[in-house]
Formats: structure tokens, C-alpha cells, sequence
């Protein structure tokens, strides 16, 4: 029998964490599905482009700025048509259109959608999903707000959890240069990995205050923030206004997350808005860290409450306070948190769940 041949699409140079999925995905199909044949669509030039093609996947040229481009429709049917394409898996917003368009040529293509963000579309999102053989979400809370907001049909819409390299992510970390460039020796720390989008971002504030309200005592608690934004700026004058920027560090944007991570004892994700999915949660425990989030969009999917970590409410320092308290206070649970967690995300997150799982959405449609 033929394999199932799926063009994963993408018209982007950045180098974020949808790009760095998608990559992911192709990749896993390639090395583990014996019915898939995987290929992406990118930009010459774009960190996908460059990363699928050195891990073996096949891939294709493909620019596209807007949903009726008509130089990336012309491209695109102009791939499916060359390489005898089946399904179109799109990964960005952008290209819903673009691909569902290629139903009115290609009588036999379908089209997956995949949503990672809980975000509201314009009035006419509702008929992407209509048109589309099937939709997947990032977790349970995207999925229900897509169907209760955007009115995508229940029965084509489907949760699809990210795969997580474990082994990959947690090779060989060395993380001393941090530990010497910011003090950490022999230093209990608590830390975040977030975007700083504005002064609250992902809830780094709240981290400061608990943090300023627990270093009498606990006078060897730091904080390391890592991330880059618009907000930088201000929440580093915020450090300062609580007098805590002497405890506080500010790391910017790191490419390497792991070596960060490895030197905190306790990881926070205090996401105040939307959150499509907290994979640094997953992250996280991979290390077996115990993790604090917010009871936001999907990061309760992410933690088991009181056995993998604690999920609370959002902008409560109160409660914070109390969830970094119970941790410091006994190491011994502590501990086994981290190694519940570290069970839980290999149990639920594996690559290989994720590949079966999505080789079983393309032969059903």
C-alpha cells in the first residue's frame, strides 16, 4: 500500500515554537510512521527549510504572504501536483485559506488545520472549519473555546498533544556558566521562561512580588526571569521599585532553555491571559522540577494539581506565595514532585503517542 503523503505547511523565517513543532512532527512522522510520508512547505532559507532538509524530510520552496496570494496558490498547486500530494497539514493561520482553496482543483486533497493558540478569529473563521476535513488543537481549552466561539463542528475538531523529546531536550546539560554569572551557588531558585510582551507578560510581576515577600525568610531565594519583549524594560523598573533587583535576574532571550532550567528548583508559568498550551510546563518536569501555573487556557493540561505541581489562580500572589512556601518548606516533597511530573509528561507527551495519534487522524479522513 501506497504511504499517505502530507505536505506540512508553513511561510515563515521565524524561529518559534509553532515553527519548531512543525519541524518536530514532519521529522517524527518521517523516522517512526511506516504509513506517512511527510514533507514540508517553507521558505527557502527559513529555519524550517534548513532543519527539515537536514533531517532527511523532503522539502519544498514555498513563499506566501497572505491567504490569496496568488503567486503562493499558483505554488502550492503547483507542489500538490508535482509530488502527488493527499493532505495539506497547515500549521499557520495564514495559510486556512490558502490551502482550502486547493479543494476547488484537487477533487481528493484534504486539509487539517491545527490550532495552537487560543485566540479569537474575524467573523468568517467559522467557515475555515466547516470547509476543513478536520482541525486539531493544541489541548482541551482551545478546542472547547474554538468550538463555543468560532462554531467549528464538534465532530471535526480534535485534540492533538504536542510530542516532546525528552531524551533530546535533557542531554548533556551543562548549566555552571549560568550558575557563575549570576551568583547561584549554593542558592535556592525559582524562575520563568516567558515572553515580556508588556509590564504583566506572562505574569512575571506577580513571580517578583512573591519573591520579594518571602526573601526574609528565605534569604538564599533568587529569581531568574528568562525572556525578551516589549515589557522588558518596565519589568525591570518594576525589580527595582520592589526593591528586589538585587535577587532578580534577567536572563533576555536564551535559545538554550534546558541549562536555565536545570539551575531552578522550582519553575513558574503565570500566564494571565491565553495560553494555548504551556509546553515549557512539560519542559519543566521533563527535568523533574516542580512547576507553578495558572489556571489559563491550556496549562491545567500541563500539571496534575498537588502531585505533578500547582495549578492557581491568576495574578494571586497570595497563592503563589503559599505553593513556593509548601516546596521550600519540605524538600522531601519537593522532590517527589518533581519525579511525579517527570512521570507524568513521559507517560502523556511521548513523540511516539503523538506520531500514532496523528498517523490515525490521516487515514480516517
Amino acid at each position: 500500500m501506497d504511504k499517505i503523503k502530507v505536505l506540512h505547511m508553513f511561510s515563515s523565517f521565524t524561529i518559534g515554537g509553532a515553527e519548531k513543532m512543525t519541524l518536530l512532527t514532519a521529522v517524527s512522522l518521517h523516522k517512526l510512521s511506516g504509513e506517512i510520508e511527510p514533507l514540508v512547505a517553507a521558505p527557502a532559507g527559513s529555519f524550517l527549510y534548513a532543519q527539515a532538509k537536514e533531517n532527511n524530510v523532503k522539502v519544498c520552496d514555498f513563499k506566501c504572504r497572505g491567504s490569496f496570494t496568488p503567486s503562493g496558490v499558483l505554488r502550492l498547486a503547483k507542489i500538490i501536483k508535482k509530488e502527488k500530494i493527499n493532505i495539506l497539514h497547515v500549521h499557520q493561520g495564514k495559510l486556512f485559506w490558502t490551502a482550502l482553496l486547493m479543494k476547488l482543483f484537487f477533487k481528493n486533497i484534504k486539509v487539517v488545520l491545527h490550532r495552537r493558540q487560543d485566540t479569537r478569529h474575524k467573523f468568517y473563521a467559522k467557515w475555515h472549519y466547516g470547509i476543513a476535513d478536520m482541525t486539531l488543537t493544541v489541548s482541551r481549552a482551545v478546542r472547547d473555546n474554538l468550538i463555543k466561539y468560532e462554531k467549528a463542528p464538534s465532530g471535526k475538531v480534535k485534540v492533538l498533544y504536542n510530542g516532546f523529546d525528552f531524551d533530546k531536550f535533557a542531554k548533556e546539560i551543562y548549566c555552571n556558566d549560568v550558575i557563575e554569572k549570576y551568583g547561584l551557588q549554593n542558592k535556592t531558585v525559582i524562575g520563568t521562561i516567558a515572553a515580556m510582551v508588556s509590564l504583566e507578560g506572562k505574569g512575571q510581576i506577580y513571580l517578583m512580588e512573591a519573591v520579594s515577600k518571602l526573601r526574609a525568610e528565605y534569604p538564599h531565594l533568587r529569581c531568574i526571569l528568562v525572556g525578551d519583549g516589549a515589557g522588558k524594560n518596565e519589568q525591570e523598573e518594576y525589580a527595582k521599585k520592589l526593591k528586589a533587583d538585587d535577587i532578580v535576574f534577567f536572563a533576555g532571550y536564551q535559545s538554550d532553555v534546558a541549562k536555565y532550567l536545570k539551575v531552578m528548583n522550582i519553575f513558574c508559568l503565570l500566564s494571565c491571559g491565553t495560553e494555548g498550551f504551556g509546553n515549557v510546563n512539560l519542559e519543566a518536569q521533563s527535568l523533574a522540577i516542580p512547576v507553578i501555573t495558572t489556571r489559563v487556557g491550556g496549562n491545567p493540561e500541563t500539571v496534575i494539581d498537588k502531585k505533578t505541581g500547582f495549578i492557581i489562580e491568576p495574578r494571586n500572589v497570595e497563592q503563589l506565595t503559599e505553593a513556593v512556601k509548601k516546596l521550600l518548606d519540605d524538600k522531601n516533597y519537593a522532590e517527589q514532585i518533581g519525579l511525579n511530573g517527570q512521570k507524568f509528561v513521559k507517560e502523556t507527551f511521548s513523540i511516539e503517542k503523538m506520531v500514532q495519534n496523528l498517523t490515525e487522524v490521516y487515514k480516517n479522513i
